[in-house]
């Protein structure tokens, strides 16, 4: 039947001639404007896999059995500016062994069977309990996600994972988002939470093994398909009385596998399908029922799969759209869309009834009937328009150029992969705020000469995440040497030793983290132990590579990524002809430090370090709680406060007086331009210089602003009483 329909397909296509053709590279063209181009495709991949590295390589550093994946079109580079494609991550709890029978139990671990019931679907399965002792049923339930069935065997609900998440984010004051599986604080972020198959479960072995017309997938990539295997999700199916009780098969690395083997032209057909979903289908089913993005991936991996490699041209993007459109069509028909890998599986189920398949078999007919003519009516980043653009050379101002569309995409990617750097290093530093100095130093040196041996379990088929390991372990021992420099120097500061060459290799070593943060403390470290000059000299290094193409970067929760704007210059400097754009060169983070580092820190800084004032500690967000008890400065004006107090030390008064200046024009400027994420802190350093300057009045003038923007959890409550109570 397909050999038929494919013979049916190629010879359509002469009906259509020319006009395919012409379109079809005038669809590119529109798509290569939005920013669907292998080098964009590629830089989002590698931005995605690297952020989901840094979050395994920071786990596996605490021994916790927990790998977290990305999924999704923000990952595969499949969406566009305009799709507003959240963030889909898996996190695999590594800790339960699934067994698929009672000879893989293990001792020391809980151990959950994979039960075929015969109420389940096929994709779903039941996980009876098993004893911890011995490799047998659990007899007895031991809390309430424990689930008796008639027949006496205990299973584990699925009820659990949101039970968890939920009373986690009322805890904490945070809003909750559910969806299916997912269970999130925003609706741009999807969390899943999953067991690993130990063994590949039947329902995908027929994959494995039915006869293919075209060498697609390959046998190597079915070989790694295998190795990658299958997650279990807790999400019942949706016809089902036992929903509380199943689990999801779901394939997921083994179709991200598929997807990254696809080319340029394969993605222009996906994402091209997804813009046709979004603003033409689902708005005229009008909610009656939904046709999702994994339908029309399925489509493109039987189309993949069917058509010969010379139909995926780009000549003959629109032929391969409209076939993808017409296996929709045929499926609406038959009311069985099969899921790609587990065919029995109806990917309908859930989202179209009957009545509703009805509705998408027409506008998918008229769609396909119209040769692809509703595409001149999608609106998403202005296809529609771009389209006619190329067509009739329309002028159309507000409709954004080529190049600027790269470097919107270039700039986002940087700040996601650079925030989640910072995220990192905060995951592994939140847990060090009762350590004394000497135990923190012996905790991070520990981690230092210890994280280059840590390995992560990767396939075969990975290695591209095990580059990515070794860079993030790379990048995770400059930015903890930053921390233990800092340390070691504000013991020896305390207690009047002489700085052993240790401190200053970490120091040196660290150089690399960015342009400023290493440097700047470093200065900071040089002007506490009172070498001004080699302080001054620091800290014009810092200034000359500050320049304009430099991007201020936040990860302490004050830089939202998804929506973050980076200034037109760093974008223009980071938009090179390479997949990876963390760019550390031309990026600034924010500058923390520890209360163990409190002796290289600039006394007005301690107050930042006891922020709350009674209980103000009840009231902070859970983001703010892991950094809230340290000193945390944007790198520019914590620059020229340093300036203003070296040049001071050293009388160098209009040095001193020029800092000052600079200082004030960089808070307005960073606030003018969202450069700014600790503008309160920015605002005291500015405070304390009038202070220095004999200007007490002026002084309390901006501490009284700052604390009238934010009340609580502000070390500007300190500065008032303080100034107040010498009054």
């Amino acid at each position: 039947m397909d050999s038929i329909f494919s013979t049916l397909f190629i010879m359509a296509r002469y009906v259509s001639g020319w006009f395919y053709d012409v379109m079809s590279l005038r669809l590119i063209a529109a798509l290569e404007d939005m920013g669907v181009t292998e080098l964009i495709v590629g830089r989002r991949r590698h931005t995605f896999l690297q952020d989901e590295s840094a979050f395994s390589v920071t786990n596996t550093l605490y021994g916790l059995k927990t790998v977290c994946y990305h999924f999704g079109s923000m990952t595969e580079g499949t969406t566009t500016p305009g799709m507003g494609s959240d963030i889909d991550t898996l996190s695999c709890l590594d800790s339960v062994n699934i067994m698929s029978g009672w000879p893989e139990w293990e001792r020391g671990r809980e151990n959950l069977l994979m039960v075929k019931h015969e109420t389940c679907s096929p994709q779903h399965y039941r996980l009876q309990e098993a004893r911890d002792d011995l490799p047998l049923p659990l007899t007895q339930p031991y809390d309430e996600y424990c689930v008796t069935d008639v027949d006496g065997k205990i299973y584990k609900s699925n009820t659990f994972v949101g039970d968890i998440a939920k009373h986690h984010y009322a805890d904490n004051n945070e809003p909750y988002f559910h969806a299916g599986p997912s269970h999130s604080w925003s609706e741009m972020y999807d969390f899943v939470s999953a067991f690993r198959c130990r063994k590949l479960p039947a329902e995908c072995e027929s994959w494995f093994t039915r006869s293919r017309l075209r060498n697609w997938p390959t046998q190597e990539m079915l070989q790694v398909a295998r190795e990658l295997g299958c997650f279990l999700i807790p999400d019942g199916h949706c016809f089902s009385e036992h929903s509380a009780v199943e689990w999801r098969v779901s394939p997921s690395l083994i179709e991200r596998h598929l997807m990254f083997s696809m080319g340029i032209i394969h993605i222009h057909c996906y994402i091209t399908l997804k813009l046709l979903k979004n603003d033409i289908i689902n708005p005229f089913l009008n909610g009656n029922g939904k046709m999702t993005s994994f339908h029309c991936k399925t489509a493109l991996f039987y189309a993949r799969e069917q058509l010969i490699p010379e139909m995926w041209t780009v000549d003959r993007l629109f032929d391969c759209i409209i076939y993808c459109l017409k296996l929709l069509l045929d499926w609406t028909i038959s009311g069985h869309c099969p899921h790609y890998i587990m065919d029995e599986v109806n990917l309908f189920d859930g989202k179209l009834n009957s009545e509703q398949r009805g509705r998408l078999h027409a506008i998918l007919t008229i769609i396909i009937d119209t040769h692809l003519a509703p595409l001149a009516f999608v609106e998403t980043d202005y296809l529609g328009v771009r389209l006619l653009h190329n067509a009739y050379t329309v002028a159309i101002w507000d409709m954004t150029p080529r190049r600027a569309v790269y470097q919107e995409i270039t700039g986002f990617l940087s700040v996601v992969g650079n925030v989640q750097q910072m995220v990192s290093v905060r995951e592994i530093l939140r847990y060090t705020a009762d350590l004394p100095p000497d135990e923190l130093c012996l905790y991070l040196h520990t981690l230092i000469t210890q994280l280059p041996l840590q390995q992560l379990h990767r396939h075969r088929s990975e290695q591209v995440l095990c580059r990515m390991d070794a860079v993030n372990r790379d990048n995770l021992i400059r930015y903890l040497q930053q921390h233990l420099a800092s340390t070691a120097a504000s013991i020896c500061l305390q207690h009047g030793i002489q700085m052993g060459s240790r401190i200053w290799s970490w120091y040196s070593s660290a150089m690399n983290t960015d342009v400023t943060s290493t440097r700047l403390k470093l200065a900071s470290m040089l002007y506490c132990k009172g070498d001004l000059q080699m302080a001054a000299d620091v800290l014009k290094d810092v200034e000359r590579r500050y320049n304009s193409t430099v991007q201020a970067m936040c990860g302490c929760g004050r830089m939202e990524p998804l929506v973050a704007k980076p200034r037109e210059t760093f974008t223009e400097a980071v938009n090179e002809d390479n997949i990876d754009v963390l760019a550390a060169n031309r990026v600034a983070y924010c500058v923390r430090f520890l209360p163990q580092e409190a002796f290289c820190v600039p006394p007005v800084l301690h107050y930042e370090m006891v922020r709350a004032v009674g209980e103000d500690i009840q009231h902070r967000h859970i983001s703010e709680r892991e950094w809230m008890n340290w000193a945390v400065v944007d790198s520019r004006p914590f620059l020229y406060y340093l300036q203003f107090l070296t040049f001071r030390g050293l009388g160098l008064r209009h040095r001193q007086e020029q800092a000052f200046r600079t200082l004030v024009v960089s808070i307005r400027d960073g606030l003018r331009h969202d450069q700014l994420f600790h503008d309160e802190t920015a605002v005291h350093l500015a405070a304390h210089c009038l202070e220095m300057e004999n200007r007490p009045d002026r002084a309390l003038r901006l501490y009284l602003l700052s604390q009238s923007d934010m009340p609580i959890n502000i070390a500007a409550n300190w500065h008032i009483r303080r100034l107040t109570d010498g009054l």
